[in-house]
């Protein structure tokens, strides 16, 4: 008997998915399109992370509102 876990194709989803946001940052920041940014992760312990990449403090602490702003207006 074969024990086959549902979750595997939906992980596997999950992980191209993110792996592709970060290939087009990717592209962007080689581009020039991007000069700075902000991410937040979490890892499988729940643990919160930013991921910051900016000229100085305020600008990162802007970016990471305008991301938030962004977010909860989209989400609407």
């Amino acid at each position: 008997m074969e024990v086959v876990s549902i979750n595997v194709k939906q992980d596997d989803r999950r992980k191209e998915d993110m792996l592709e946001v970060l290939d087009v940052l990717r592209e962007r920041i080689e581009s020039g399109e991007i000069k700075e940014f902000v991410a937040a992760s979490i890892d499988p312990e729940g643990v919160a992370r930013i991921h910051v990449a900016a000229l100085d403090l305020p600008g990162g602490i802007g970016l990471f509102e305008i991301g938030k702003h962004l977010l909860i207006q989209q989400s609407d």
